[in-house]
């Protein structure tokens, strides 16, 4: 079992853990990035499922549960749609996919998963 913290995926979890509402977030976040928290957290989402589709031997369902998702198929929608290749796709090196095996973890510091 794994004991690695669970990421807040959501724009309402992030708020509700740096204690602000989600309305005060999204302000601060688009006059500091220039961009919406929701759009940062599918950015970290994609990163983190490139990094663990690349760097392990997870299955897609398991990815897909690392990264918040809860049903895998609509992960493989989400990441195709973002991404413009199928996790297997990506995780094979497909066509023109590239993937660098060195891609850092967005996971909180604790114990290897």
């Amino acid at each position: 079992m794994s004991t690695a913290r669970a990421l807040p995926w959501s724009v309402r979890d992030c708020a509700g853990h740096l204690g602000v509402s989600v309305s005060h977030l999204n302000e601060a976040v688009k006059a500091a990035m220039g961009r919406t928290p929701g759009e940062l957290l599918r950015q970290a989402r994609v990163h983190e499922a490139k990094r663990l589709l690349a760097c392990t031997d997870l299955t897609v369902r398991q990815v897909a549960d690392r990264v918040g998702f809860g049903d895998p198929a609509y992960f493989c929608r989400f990441f195709r749609r973002e991404t413009g290749a199928t996790p297997g796709d990506f995780r094979r090196g497909g066509g023109d996919i590239h993937h660098d095996h060195r891609i850092a973890s967005i996971a909180p510091p604790g114990p290897a998963t």
